[in-house]
């Protein structure tokens, strides 16, 4: 990898800041419009090193885990900004088909958090005796094949508070499978619907 002062122009559709390189266009997960930044460059990909001028729109984002978890995108950028990025994906969109539409402003749907997530598990990669289990269970880091192992997860609803223990409970009683494990978690009315994925068919008893 090779450091560079890099200025960002926009935001590209994934949420990553892009700026001019000297082959073209550079992508850089959590770098905002506005903002210089010193980054490290593998290709058209790289990963920020420091904020050297931080955008006016920078915010604290809510997730101790942000910027290593894959989970979202954006926690970063203000409300308002967020907002005309998202109608311009549309916008763009209907552009590119030719759709001759109007398009109002963002209408926020966060209401209580998501209903529904995907966690991942897996063995860990080498012991820790610290560890309550030799699991990890959580979402797939960003632009890795890791896993964060979760604590919690601050952007799902209240109805998802017994989502992540009970993919962590799965996993441990698996744990003699020795595979990956997908687990679908769904708050419904009537509580918690989960889909098992990976571990193949099991032994009733």
């Amino acid at each position: 990898m090779r450091a560079v002062t890099l200025d960002i122009e926009r935001l590209g559709q994934r949420g990553e800041g892009v700026a001019q390189g000297t082959g073209g266009p550079v992508y850089l997960p959590d770098a905002l419009p506005g903002e210089r930044v010193s980054a490290a460059l593998e290709g058209e990909r790289g990963r920020v090193l420091d904020i050297l001028s931080p955008s006016p729109d920078r915010i604290a984002p809510i997730c101790p885990y942000y910027g290593v978890c894959g989970g979202c995108a954006i926690q970063s950028l203000a409300a308002g900004p967020y907002g005309a990025w998202k109608r311009g994906l549309l916008v763009s969109a209907l552009s590119m088909a030719r759709v001759d539409a109007p398009v109002e402003a963002l209408v926020p749907a966060h209401g209580e958090g998501r209903r529904r997530a995907t966690f991942h598990a897996r063995a860990a990669r080498s012991p820790n005796l610290l560890a309550t289990s030799p699991i990890e269970v959580g979402f797939m880091q960003a632009r890795a094949h890791e896993i964060v192992d979760l604590a919690f997860c601050p952007i799902l609803s209240p109805a998802m508070s017994g989502a992540l223990p009970a993919a962590r409970a799965l996993a441990d009683a698996l744990t003699v499978t020795g595979k990956p494990l997908d687990i679908v978690v769904t708050a419904t009315l009537a509580g918690l619907d989960v889909d098992l994925r990976g571990c193949g068919p099991l032994d009733e008893t």
